[in-house]
């Protein structure tokens, strides 16, 4: 029927043009959630359809919290910049931390497996070639990316992302409470109470392989100085110290890190420690990409030990020649 001639005519040519095109969208929806069944794809509240395409960027995570953290900002900034589609499995550890705005796949190996692999040059530096890629087919990028530089036009959304489950946030806030409490109860200085949040890293940093490889770890005399920079300004400070569930960690920071003002916090889940550093007003970090996030995440200061990698060694090469590609402008190193 052609679409003009008498009004019923018009009419009736609309309707079946509308019912046409319902049809239409039915089927393609029909047709794309069949797809979506068969590669496995969730989608959060956030995602659209007209997302979805060859466009996808994939991760390759591997070490701990902190590094899956910058190994998920930066992609997340990359896929920004590139017009691609970050992906990542429902079971990754970062998906079980943090509520996330990106495709979720409950298999990943039906896009990423036949992705183009890119790996990075340097580890702890900004790069523009490590994603100098062709980003119309499906790309899995290999490294640390542990540069602020790869996601600083994205620090907003992903500070929304980072977000601590209600469960471990009460947990977090809990222990915060205990030692406030344990600190303030006979205590009568009427000073607005400032509490610094400290994590200590040594173990595995201490190992031949690593002190061969270039890394340092933070002495006794850089927590003194860090300690007293926030002494001098804040008149009511309450440092609680944090480190891992190793001995010799606990050990050195029971050996060595004393105060009045000092309490050290016994060792919690890996999530909820974190999310307790958040929770203090200021932060002061040794070594390693968990006390990096514990420091970006919080609201105040962050002091950091800027001597992590000895001169010359391979690891100083991972970064560039100031270290301003892995430590923040506003941060402040001693």
């Amino acid at each position: 029927m052609r679409c003009f001639g008498k009004n019923y005519q018009r009419v009736l040519c609309s309707a079946t043009n509308i019912c046409s095109a319902c049809a239409v969208f039915f089927l393609m929806t029909i047709i794309f959630f069949y797809k979506s069944n068969i590669y496995g794809l969730t989608y959060n509240s956030n995602m659209l359809l007209g997302n979805v395409s060859n466009r996808y960027l994939c991760p390759y995570f591997r070490g701990g919290l902190g590094n899956h953290m910058f190994m998920y900002s930066s992609l997340y900034g990359i896929a920004k910049i590139k017009n691609m589609t970050l992906v990542i499995n429902e079971k990754d550890t970062i998906n079980t931390v943090f509520k996330l705005n990106v495709l979720i796949l409950k298999n990943a190996k039906y896009i990423c497996e036949q992705a183009v692999l890119v790996n990075e040059k340097r580890p702890c530096a900004y790069d523009l070639e490590t994603f100098n890629f062709d980003p119309s087919k499906p790309v899995k990028l290999k490294g640390y990316l542990q540069s602020w530089k790869y996601f600083k036009h994205v620090e907003k959304e992903l500070r929304k992302q980072f977000i601590f489950k209600e469960e471990v946030n009460q947990k977090a806030q809990e222990v915060i409470e205990k030692y406030t409490k344990m600190f303030t109860s006979n205590k009568t200085n009427s000073e607005k109470l400032k509490i610094i949040g400290v994590h200590i890293r040594r173990g595995d940093y201490l190992t031949a392989h690593n002190i061969k490889y270039g890394y340092n770890v933070a002495p006794k005399a850089y927590l003194q100085k860090a300690f007293d920079y926030f002494r001098s300004k804040y008149k009511n400070c309450l440092f609680l110290v944090f480190t891992g569930t190793s001995k010799e960690d606990i050990k050195w920071r029971d050996d060595n890190v004393h105060g009045k003002d000092v309490l050290k916090v016994a060792a919690n889940e890996r999530n909820v420690d974190m999310c307790a550093l958040t929770k203090c007003d200021h932060t002061i970090i040794t070594v390693g990409s968990f006390g990096w996030w514990a420091g970006w995440l919080s609201p105040g200061k962050t002091i950091y030990f800027k001597d992590i990698a000895q001169t010359n060694s391979s690891l100083r090469k991972d970064f560039s020649a100031d270290m301003t590609d892995f430590f923040p402008d506003d941060w402040i190193g001693f």
